[in-house]
């Protein structure tokens, strides 16, 4: 009778712990894959993007102005203002790393700072080297490994544009980013395992 119980036990937890494979059915349904994907969002250099930005973190709401800037081939700048004009974080994001230009004493915190680095890294990244692709009628599925993890780069079929990006560790996805999937131009972040939310609404002047 133990020996039953341990084995149903053994099973229960190699189930739940199944490595996470995205937005598919099952691992089978991947291919190699040797195409580059682009996400040509924030990509162009020198290109300024406004949005209206709402956070919601915990119990808290949040609202201000998000300022995204390709600056050159290595940078990006991020720049967020309250609603009365004052900067709470200026961000320069690199592919290798960040530098906080400036942050507010309330968010300048390690793990706060490194958290805003790497939700906004992946935002402004354009280009990923996927080693595996799925492919259905009306989206293509492309696997990227990454140093902590791995990412999913969800592609619509007919117009060919990056709609979603869901990073994952490797048991369950972390953090999604959906690209003008509900209505065009409005951008989501979306922590799984976190009460933080960021909505960026596009300003147009």
């Amino acid at each position: 009778m133990r020996k039953v119980f341990l084995t149903s036990l053994l099973i229960i937890l190699v189930s739940s712990c199944s490595v996470y494979q995205g937005p598919v059915d099952s691992k089978k349904d991947y291919n190699s894959n040797d195409e580059t994907v682009e996400n040509a969002v924030f990509a162009t250099i020198g290109e300024e993007h406004v949005f209206r930005a709402e956070v919601k973190v915990f119990k808290k709401e949040l609202s201000g102005m998000l300022i995204v800037k390709r600056m050159n081939e290595e940078e990006h700048r991020i720049v967020l203002t309250s609603d009365f004009g004052n900067t709470l974080f200026d961000f320069s994001i690199y592919k290798e790393g960040y530098k906080a230009n400036y942050v507010m004493p309330d968010l300048n915190k390690k793990i706060v700072l490194n958290m805003l680095a790497h939700d906004f890294g992946y935002l402004v990244r354009s280009q990923y080297q996927p080693i595996e692709k799925a492919v259905n009628e009306s989206q293509i599925v492309y696997k990227s490994k990454e140093k902590k993890g791995q990412s999913f780069i969800i592609v619509n079929t007919k117009d060919k544009e990056v709609r979603e990006v869901i990073y994952s560790k490797t048991y369950k996805p972390k953090v999604r980013y959906k690209f003008g999937e509900e209505v065009k131009g409005i951008i989501e972040i979306e922590h799984l395992n976190l009460p933080l939310n960021i909505k960026l609404i596009p300003i147009d002047f």
